[in-house]
Parts: structure tokens; C-alpha cells; sequence
């Protein structure tokens, strides 16, 4: 199981007219929208659960965090060297 994190503490990030969060997942950052593939919730203050899932705060849905970063809103950061 990766290592993941989720930046539930850090100011809401807007793109696009869209609110996003930072997740952090095997070693890489990422821009995910802060809503519950579900029920719209903000998963920003959901949790990982044992089994490496992000677990919605409002209804407890689970969702593999591969296939949320794979969404096609999703944003994978990249470290950029000047």
C-alpha cells in the first residue's frame, strides 16, 4: 500500500472556478476537485481508510485513489528545475 496524504489543513485551491485539494499519493502531488464522485461532498475532509482508500466525510463512500487521480480534472504537479 502507497503512502497518501491529504491536504486538509492548507486554503481551499480554485481553478477554473472549481475548488480542488492537494493530495499526495505514491510520491507524487496532485490538484484533486474537492467533490465526492457520489454525493458532491468535499472530499478534502474525508480520510484514508486501511485499505488505501479516500473515505468521503459526509456519506462514507470509499474510492480507490488511483481512480481519482486518474479523473480527467485531476492535475498532477511536477517539481520544475530552473
Amino acid at each position: 500500500m502507497s503512502e497518501s496524504w491529504i491536504g486538509s489543513d492548507l486554503p481551499p485551491i480554485w481553478r477554473g472556478g472549481e475548488e480542488y485539494f492537494l493530495l499526495r499519493h505514491a510520491g507524487q502531488f496532485y490538484l484533486v476537485a474537492n467533490r465526492c464522485p457520489h454525493r458532491g461532498g468535499p472530499l478534502k475532509f474525508g480520510f484514508i481508510n486501511a485499505d488505501g482508500e479516500l473515505v468521503c466525510p459526509m456519506h462514507r463512500g470509499a474510492f480507490a485513489i488511483p481512480r481519482l487521480i486518474a479523473q480527467p480534472d485531476t492535475i498532477r504537479l511536477e517539481e520544475q528545475t530552473t
